[in-house]
């Protein structure tokens, strides 16, 4: 039972399916939000809710049973806790009840996409591997923000108020810059009174938004790297203890094949 748990989960018909089902789900999730045609097919809709519920309690199951006689090792696996959670919070007592929350659960299991596909699970880990170098990058665009805020009230308050007259006002203007959304509305508006505002605004967009950018688009790259590489490792590391695992029970096997020869032997003569 263990051995067959164990080759059913890990084969890519297995996984392929499960990931089918995923999308499944997510779709019908996608069609209750339409009235008419959740009123027209509601029944079924909720019958492939429940069948989607129904498969991915059994994938848990047979996860968990391929591990043998140690379950808890399942749970040793981060992506694996992340799923059981989602599955096992339909199970919740009274959340039929609660419409609304049902349906987030429901559609949180969209998320599993993560845990099944490998290639998000290197994007994820390394979104998790660069927040350090993010929150660092984080303060330096703070404190540019910051300085770029008070300069420009000071210097444009007087005479545009509307997006400069205050702090607060003043970073949300420029947090405009930053998306370069019509910000040379601003710049030109500046430039009525003070022809020279172009170089604030210029060297804004030009610090914050490409050396930004640039800087926070490198650590993901980087940390994307770093990901594959720890990845690769893990799997070379698994394929080895896979390898071992299989050499001692073929071992074990060939024992027990030379006890029952034994055994034959004795009961002959």
């Amino acid at each position: 039972m263990v051995r067959f748990a164990k080759n059913l989960t890990e084969s890519s018909f297995f996984q392929r399916f499960i990931i089918a089902v995923i999308v499944l789900n997510g779709a019908v999730v996608g069609m209750e939000t339409y009235p008419g045609f959740a009123a027209r097919w509601g029944g079924i809709l909720e019958l492939i809710n429940q069948l989607c519920l129904a498969i991915f309690t059994v994938e848990i199951t047979l996860r968990i049973l391929a591990h043998g006689k140690r379950p808890w090792r399942f749970f040793t696996d981060g992506w694996n806790v992340f799923d059981f959670v989602i599955v096992g919070a339909a199970y919740l007592p009274g959340l039929s009840e609660q419409s609304t929350l049902l349906r987030l659960i429901r559609l949180l299991r969209v998320l599993r996409l993560l845990s099944t596909l490998p290639s998000l699970q290197m994007m994820v880990a390394a979104l998790v591997h660069s927040i350090p170098r993010i929150g660092q990058m984080a303060l330096m665009a703070s404190l540019l923000f910051y300085i770029y805020a008070v300069a420009g009230t000071s210097l444009f308050g007087h005479h545009d108020p509307e997006h400069w007259g205050s702090l607060h006002v003043a970073l949300l203007s420029l947090f405009r810059t930053l998306t370069l959304e019509d910000w040379t509305d601003l710049m030109y508006t500046a430039m009525e009174a003070y022809p020279w505002a172009w170089i604030f605004f210029v060297s804004f967009v030009l610090l914050a938004t490409f050396i930004i950018f640039n800087m926070l688009i490198g650590i993901i790259l980087n940390s994307m790297e770093e990901a594959r590489a720890k990845i690769h490792e893990e799997q070379v590391a698994a394929a080895g203890t896979a390898d071992l695992d299989a050499e001692l029970q073929k071992a074990k096997e060939a024992l027990a094949a030379l006890e029952r020869a034994l055994e034959r032997h004795r009961e002959n003569k």
